[in-house]
């Protein structure tokens, strides 16, 4: 076992107070880095750079990331979200680093990609339809991982496949 113990603690995101959304930080009593390349193996789509370390990626509704001896998790409802959140994350962090010696650990370095390398793929119309009223601010939000490619309507349909695959190969 890895993280034998941790501490959570809650706050709301600096760029958003008052949200009612909150961010945990896991603070573990274990060194996250040797268990990285093991995550960056199993996890989708996981922006990992072994020279800081961090690895960051996103699932279902949350963004993880770990460093050092912490995992991060946003878009939580409430303390008892968290708890909940938190013990899966470290059940699954911990089961990685039992499974390892059956893990090829990748140590490929991916960055997120930037915000104007996705507003090339997108459609550009400022349609609106996602929910936003622009292009850049849907591209913007997909750099943070506030959504997903899925979530343009316009990509979906027929005669955007290029551009709907272009994005999926930066990661989103």
């Amino acid at each position: 076992m890895l993280i034998k113990d941790y501490e959570l603690e809650m706050f709301s995101p600096p760029c958003d107070p008052g949200s009612p959304v909150w961010v945990a930080r896991v603070k573990t009593d274990a060194d996250l880095g040797p268990i990285m390349p093991y995550v960056n193996a199993e996890v989708k789509n996981a922006f990992y750079d072994p020279k800081v370390p961090t690895i960051v990626w996103r699932e279902g509704a949350h963004k993880y990331a770990l460093r050092e001896n912490v995992v991060s998790i946003n878009n939580l409802k409430d303390r008892a979200h968290a708890e909940r959140t938190a013990g899966k994350i470290i059940k699954r962090l911990n089961d990685i680093w039992e499974r390892r010696e059956e893990i090829e650990p990748d140590h490929t370095t991916r960055v997120p990609p930037k915000l104007l390398d996705i507003l090339r793929h997108l459609p550009r119309t400022n349609c609106g339809k996602c929910g936003v009223p622009s292009c850049m601010a849907f591209a913007a939000q997909l750099v943070e991982g506030e959504r997903c490619v899925e979530d343009c309507p316009a990509l979906l349909e027929a005669g955007m496949e290029e551009r709907l695959e272009k994005l999926r190969e930066l990661g989103l």
